[in-house]
């Protein structure tokens, strides 16, 4: 019978999916958080992995709070920063930027508080931001949205990548955009200044399987594809596909631990800084006898700064075709855990 012996305090577990080219293959999923408190520590309650997506509302019709933490491999790290925008010293603001920085990814987004579209019959402008003093970063509160034109039977139009936003005016008419919502997250580089602008959705929190650009990774599912390789993923799957974070916090490779972290302005408790632990961790697979010690990535950095809070997950693949039914034991431990190492 399969045993997995976990000696570290982090949660792990293991399924075996085919992965790219259909080869049965085992993976080996650990996560472990960490508190921040005068120093990062260990969490005495550590979070659970998390085996489908959670979403803030009804799935579909909201954007994901959790993602996915049982899945095949992903290609690089991904960081995630998820809570909301904090004004210092809980004073009301207009506007405010929110950073992260980790390792060579820097991200910011300013938020805005609310604003709308007023106008006459031939001119359409903002209205002046409300005062706030906190707010959700999430994709609701971006660009986005859809337009039903269905009572028309003219069809739904949306934006691709973020189709639960706000200010994607579609075809809608200069009277239909009157008193429509102005994202609160917006790209500073990128800001809108019309109704008819297009920028890219403003985040720091997953990205939908359904949304763009994921999907653009998920491959061709046609007829060709039934036929010859269904149920397995098709010739054109990307595993980039798995990078649910922000395009704008999607590493080039895997993080390895020590990288420095900074937020500003996402927490009541002021910045969060820290470094990522260096955590070196093993897993031991015993398949018909024989050990193997395949590498374990690191694939996912969560922060969440208003729970002072830092996850990381990491994981390996295995793949064993036909010896599936003879992988006997998993023994997983920790080498060296570092939290204030430098990054190498």
């Amino acid at each position: 019978m399969l045993q997995l012996k976990n000696t570290t305090p982090f949660p792990a577990s293991m399924a075996v999916f085919p992965n790219e080219q259909g080869i049965d293959t085992l993976y080996v999923v650990i996560k472990a958080t960490f508190e921040l408190g005068e120093t990062l520590e260990i969490a005495p309650k550590q979070q659970p992995i998390i085996p489908a997506d959670e979403y803030w509302g009804q799935p579909g019709a909201s954007s994901v709070k959790y993602a996915s933490e049982m899945h095949l491999t992903k290609p690089s790290t991904d960081v995630v920063l998820m809570g909301e925008v904090c004004a210092p010293d809980q004073r009301e603001v207009t506007q405010l930027d929110v950073s992260v920085t980790i390792a060579d990814r820097k991200k910011v987004v300013r938020v805005f508080g609310d604003r709308q579209w007023k106008g006459g019959p031939f001119w359409l402008r903002m209205t002046s931001p409300a005062p706030f003093r906190s707010m959700p970063l999430v994709y609701e509160r971006a660009f986005g949205g859809i337009h039903d034109r269905t009572a028309e039977q003219k069809g739904i139009l949306y934006e691709a990548r973020n189709p639960v936003g706000c200010g994607f005016t579609g075809k809608r008419r200069r009277k239909e955009i009157k008193g429509m919502r102005i994202p609160n997250l917006e790209d500073p580089a990128d800001l809108i200044l019309g109704h008819s602008d297009r920028p890219r959705p403003a985040g720091f929190g997953y990205i939908a399987p359904s949304w763009e650009p994921r999907k653009f990774f998920a491959g061709t599912y046609d007829e060709t594809w039934q036929k010859k390789r269904a149920p397995y993923l098709p010739q054109d799957f990307n595993p980039r596909f798995f990078n649910m974070a922000h395009p704008d916090l999607v590493c080039n490779g895997y993080l390895k631990g020590g990288e420095p972290v900074e937020v500003l302005n996402a927490s009541p408790h002021g910045p969060f800084k820290c470094k990522v632990p260096a955590c070196c961790l093993e897993a031991i697979v015993r398949v018909a006898g024989k050990k193997q010690t395949p590498p374990l990535n690191l694939e996912t950095v969560l922060i969440e700064p208003g729970e002072a809070r830092l996850s990381m997950l990491w994981r390996a693949e295995l793949p064993c075709d036909k010896q599936v039914l003879k992988v006997e034991q998993i023994d997983i431990g920790i080498q060296n855990l570092d939290l204030e190492a430098k990054a190498a």
